[in-house]
């Protein structure tokens, strides 16, 4: 385990901001875990990866902790079905890339998705019409306050949209991740994006790489990349609303796009709200919602996570006037 203090936290959060934590454990192995439960660093303790989900709002007064270990392998095969087992700190695009290399196939959707394997249960990520949790076996764990690894399946991890049991667990650290793929292509091209870009470049659906290929080019023509501005991709969820709130909004926006849902509820898309408000290209408080998709918030530039935070409860208020719709951050308040 490697312990640094007073270190600057800025390449280690995708927004770039500029802010420092008090100390920070690189974890290596199963063996450093158990180190760090019985160590007196400084308080509180939060795991992060690659930063890419979290807006630092002021120093971190406490030890951030990253997993650094990383490798994947194959672990079981039945059928056409593969178990791989992939510890927390791999990258999670480089293991979607691996895999597919390896004809392992189901991650293609969930290509160019930035972070590591050890937020996927958390956060359980999300794009183009598939969900980590659709490919998640267990995930192994370790709780500081036990000092006690464990699994934990995939129908007690309480996956839902951008959620999962982890996130209620702060002492739980996720050391490794068991997923189930195919040996046999079958990709899910339904999202329409994706329909879209494969019709219209006479792409072959059926391939998996194409399929990745493909979700990265739509990507990257919406997305900014982090390395030039810095963000921390959709910043919102996508709210989700009961059928009688659905229809009123229906009847006054009909233009507006939706999802149903199950148990009659409808999912209707953060970025139109947001665009709708008039929010998309604004620019202000060193900070502004991106000109091409608008449910990214950017760093036009030495913002502070408190400018961000500003603006995003901006933007909640303004969808809450505009349509009586609480919004509600993806990225986590650091």
């Amino acid at each position: 385990m490697r312990i640094s203090y007073d270190i600057s936290l800025k390449q280690y959060n995708t927004f770039g901001i500029d802010v420092k934590a008090v100390c920070m454990a690189e974890i290596e192995n199963a063996d450093d875990l158990i180190a760090l439960s019985e160590s007196s660093l400084p308080e509180p303790l939060f795991c992060i990866g690659q930063g890419s989900n979290l807006l630092f709002t002021r120093d971190f007064n406490g030890t951030l902790i990253r997993m650094n270990n990383t490798g994947w392998g194959v672990i079981s095969s039945q059928g056409d079905e593969v178990t791989i087992r992939a510890n927390a700190g791999c990258i999670w695009d480089e293991l979607v890339e691996q895999t597919l290399i390896k004809g392992y196939f189901g991650f293609e959707n969930l290509s160019h998705i930035p972070g590591t394997v050890g937020s996927t249960p958390v956060q359980n990520i999300g794009a183009y019409g598939a969900e980590a949790s659709q490919f998640i076996v267990s995930v192994h764990a370790f709780d500081r306050e036990s000092q006690k690894f464990f699994d934990i399946e995939n129908k007690d991890c309480d996956f839902g949209y951008r959620h999962s049991i982890f996130k209620s667990k702060p002492a739980w650290i996720v050391v490794s991740v068991d997923y189930r793929l195919k040996s046999v292509a079958a990709t899910s091209t339904h999202y329409k994006a994706v329909e879209t870009f494969l019709q219209e470049n006479n792409l072959d659906g059926s391939d998996p790489m194409v399929v990745r290929k493909a979700v990265i080019a739509i990507r990257e023509s919406k997305l900014p990349d982090y390395k030039q501005i810095g963000n921390a991709g959709s910043f919102f969820r996508n709210p989700v609303v009961e059928k009688k709130v659905f229809d009123q909004l229906h009847k006054k926006f009909p233009e507006m796009p939706f999802y149903a849902e199950a148990d009659e509820k409808f999912k209707i898309p953060a970025a139109w709200l947001i665009e709708k408000s008039g929010w998309k290209g604004f620019q202000g408080f060193h900070a502004g919602v991106h000109d091409k998709q608008p449910l990214i918030l950017i760093n036009l530039g030495g913002a502070s996570g408190q400018e961000i935070k500003m603006l995003a409860e901006e933007i909640q208020t303004s969808i809450k006037n505009n349509f009586g719709i609480q919004l509600h951050p993806e990225v986590i308040y650091l």
